[in-house]
């Protein structure tokens, strides 16, 4: 599984930003400022806090985290999407990339106060990840990740039907989550104050003059029992 995904990583890393970023499209663009907001929120995020961003591929997320003067370490399987993210972001005070995996990170135990990532955990063994991550928070360091919600329509489709899913373009093993079956995995892993929250309505390919009043319906959806569709689940706990 992880061969498969570091190699298909390497592939597309020269086109990703082209054919697979959908954060720089308008729609994409909210959607990525709304789950920074997410993990400042639930981080805590402020300068100098110790943070480890985890599979920062091509950078897009890096140089926004850049706005909170953190003490950031951005770390990625891929050789070639970390080549991406560094040529794009080039040499920054106070942050240092570094390659590695999430299931055996080169870290010691109890080193950061917040880890956080985007679509992430989807591609990796998830009990092993959530063991590494507990393992180098520090007492009372808190992580939050975005990631794909499997009870959405569109996302279930993706992940389950092989040529959907070749179609997209997604990588091979990659899957999505539940956020009932997650909340036993996190607990197991040790974390507590631990929340799952289903979030995000707003299409990445949404077409710009919809934009104001879908991200409105979405907000308003957001509060109802029609929020377990959400495109996206915000994980979240504590060590």
């Amino acid at each position: 599984m992880k061969s498969r995904e570091k190699a298909y990583f390497n592939r597309v890393a020269d086109i990703f930003d082209i054919k697979f970023n959908l954060y720089l499209k308008p729609a994409g663009i909210l959607r990525k400022q709304r789950r920074i907001e997410l993990f400042e929120q639930y981080c805590n995020l402020k300068p100098g806090l110790k943070t480890l961003e985890i599979g920062c591929g091509t950078g897009e997320f890096t140089r926004d985290l850049l706005k909170y003067e953190l003490n950031l370490f951005a770390t990625d399987l891929s050789f070639s999407m970390l080549k991406k993210a560094i040529g794009k972001i080039g040499k920054t005070k106070n942050l240092i990339f570094f390659l590695s995996d999430i299931e055996q990170l080169p870290i010691r135990s109890d080193t950061f106060d917040a880890v956080i990532g985007n679509s992430i955990l989807h591609h990796v063994k998830i009990e092993v990840a959530l063991r590494e991550i507990f393992r180098v928070l520090k007492s009372g360091g808190r992580f939050a990740f975005s990631e794909p919600n499997m009870l959405n329509p569109q996302i279930f489709l993706h992940k389950r039907i092989r040529f959907i899913k070749e179609l997209v373009g997604d990588s091979p093993d990659e899957t999505a989550f539940s956020r009932w079956n997650l909340k036993k995995t996190l607990e197991r892993a040790g974390f507590r104050n631990t929340i799952i929250k289903p979030f995000d309505f707003l299409h990445p390919c949404t077409p710009e003059p919809f934009i104001k009043i879908i991200k409105l319906l979405g907000l308003f959806l957001e509060k109802t029992p029609v929020k377990e569709i959400g495109g996206s689940l915000l994980i979240t706990g504590e060590k």
